[in-house]
């Protein structure tokens, strides 16, 4: 009898062998296949990077394909219309930009009982008066700007005052709650050997010693909430923390993300590894317990394997992404209209205020004019691009494109699932949506005449494009040809040298209006890659960066003049404004 059970087991195993052996056949059959086909392409690169993303995201080779429920063609498409239905706003504009709401807050107070000690804010009252906007104020006010800008009539350079009122000073948020997004250092409760789990927080200042905040009083509530939660897993199934001294332990920080709509957060948890197998089975019981105590607060949960000693909270590197549980992407309302969101997960940027950034998308709106032809560089997942879209759309002038761009690759993914949350009205062509009847036997000098014009009836297709580059790559492609309007939302460091210079040429009327690169009649190295802008926008998180290159476009032979400037304390407690520098030129 146990010789049969026996021969039955082994008979089962071999069988299975021979299985994943026939799956692991057909694998490398179909890898060597796509192998020999890209030699048949061997100088079409095109052709090679579709073969290539065939087989990445076939259902074998796709490491997420675990975590993904199958859909039919149905429930695909009843998704798509459930993203597409109206829906509600988060943040109300028209308060947030109230004079006397903006007053108010400017004088108000954190109060928050950590302040003394933590290193997050700098200033616990009248939040408004920090030296970065002092700072921006003189220099606005000051004669090197004062005689390139538009309100100031020729002869009126000079002003006795260190500020004449021409920088203008919000506060889009409330003071309290604001922050939407954390990063928390890890560290063991009281010592790695008693594996009493993990407390999180700041560093004290001038130090590097961890402080929990358990009540901060700029963070969203649902922070906290998770924070605690966090404490009680992590005490719960004996986790540790990573410690700088012994370099033991597993756990080292936390990135916690929350989904307004929902209320819900999107947790990060960075461990010293370098693959999601040497986090086991630590990773697992947390995960596990986190579910259990806070069953209904998790939107997703993800793990970053970061075994590097240097201070970088994340490995970029997107083979250090592991999404353990839920959904890829947190949704946000775009802030204008009643249709479409915007999609982030933890690969892409997302601002830790997104109350006070949605005021800051509006108010770049705006500043497009309708109609225009707008580039967008640095953009991300498309904040400022998608928001002025759809502000437009509801105008008799829509916006003509808007061409967007990031190098971060995590993006163009989001920017798709964006384009599928929005209606055809708002982001295609009317001939699209409503095709006219094609004209027989057109010339070709009509057909050129009419790809020239630019005209809204003669355009096909959708309005808004993505392409993942650098920012003077793609100026270097020709995103910003034929564009009246260019924005651009730099890191801290400010302008690509590469894209300053661009803007810094003078206009060049040999140079034909043309909206891609192939159709300039000019060698590249004498092309105006930013020829047709005539209303630059800059939002700058940086000041210092931002002032650096307001000098240089205004001393340049561009023709630039600074028609406004605009503060955002978008981090109250903080000695950072964020600004919107708009500039026009006549060409």
């Amino acid at each position: 009898m146990k010789r049969g059970r026996f021969v039955a087991v082994s008979l089962l195993l071999i069988c299975l062998a021979v299985e994943q052996a026939i799956v692991d056949g057909f694998a490398i059959l179909k890898s060597q296949a796509v192998q020999s086909r890209l030699k048949m392409y061997p100088d079409d690169k095109d052709r090679k990077l579709e073969l290539l993303k065939k087989q990445r995201t076939s259902p074998e080779n796709n490491r997420f394909n675990k975590f993904e429920k199958k859909q039919t063609p149905e429930q695909m498409k009843r998704n798509k219309l459930e993203q597409q239905k109206p829906r509600s706003l988060v943040t109300n504009y028209k308060k947030n930009r109230s004079p006397k709401v903006n007053e108010k807050r400017m004088v108000d107070s954190v109060g928050c009982e950590h302040f003394d000690h933590c290193s997050g804010c700098l200033i616990d009252t009248a939040v408004a008066e920090v030296d970065s906007i002092e700072s921006a104020k003189i220099f606005f006010s000051s004669s090197a700007v004062r005689k390139r800008r538009m309100d100031v009539p020729r002869g009126d350079i000079v002003v006795e005052t260190s500020d004449d009122g021409f920088f203008d000073v919000i506060v889009p948020s409330k003071v309290t709650g604001w922050r939407t997004q954390a990063k928390l250092a890890a560290a063991p409760k009281t010592s790695s050997w008693a594996r009493d789990g993990c407390k999180f927080g700041l560093y004290k200042r001038r130090s590097h010693t961890v402080l929990p905040i358990p009540n901060c009083q700029v963070h969203h509530p649902a922070i906290n909430r998770a924070v605690r939660a966090l404490e009680e897993a992590t005490e719960n199934v004996k986790t540790t923390a990573y410690e700088e001294t012994t370099m033991e332990g597993g756990l080292r920080y936390i990135q916690i993300q929350v989904e307004r709509i929902s209320e819900k957060v999107s947790l990060t948890l960075v461990w010293k590894a370098e693959t999601l197998k040497e986090t086991q089975p630590q990773l697992a019981r947390l995960v596990k317990e986190l579910r259990r105590v806070e069953p209904d607060l998790w939107q997703s949960i993800w793990c970053n394997c970061n075994d590097s000693l240097r201070n970088n909270i994340f490995n970029r590197k997107p083979n250090r992404w592991h999404r353990l549980y839920g959904s890829s992407f947190l949704r946000e309302p775009i802030p204008t209209g009643d249709r479409g969101w915007l999609y982030f997960n933890p690969l892409t940027f997302r601002q830790g205020n997104m109350d006070g950034f949605d005021v800051l998308a509006q108010d770049v709106a705006t500043c497009v004019p309708p109609g225009s032809r707008v580039c967008e560089l640095y953009a991300g997942v498309g904040y400022l691009g998608f928001t002025a879209l759809c502000r437009h759309s509801a105008g008799s002038k829509p916006l003509t494109w808007v061409r967007m761009s990031d190098e971060n690759p995590a993006n163009l993914h989001s920017f798709q699932k964006t384009m599928d949350s929005l209606p055809m009205s708002v982001k295609a062509y009317r001939s699209t949506v409503n095709p006219p009847k094609k004209k027989e036997n057109v010339s070709l000098s009509d057909f050129m005449r009419q790809m020239e014009s630019g005209k809204e009836s003669e355009r096909e297709g959708n309005r808004a494009s993505y392409k993942v580059m650098k920012a003077s790559e793609a100026l270097m492609d020709g995103q910003a040809l034929g564009a009246d309007v260019l924005i651009v939302d730099p890191p801290r460091r400010g302008l690509e040298p590469e894209v300053l210079v661009e803007l810094c040429k003078p206009f060049n009327p040999q140079q034909n209006y043309a909206e891609t690169k192939d159709s300039v009649m000019l060698e590249d190295e004498e092309i105006n890659w930013a020829n047709d802008v005539t209303t630059f926008i800059y939002v700058s998180c940086g000041f210092d960066a931002l002032a650096e290159d307001t000098d240089m476009l205004l001393n340049s032979q561009a023709g630039w003049k600074l028609e406004k400037a605009t503060g955002y304390m978008l981090f109250p407690g903080s000695d950072h404004v964020e600004t919107i520098a708009v500039f026009k030129r006549r060409v």
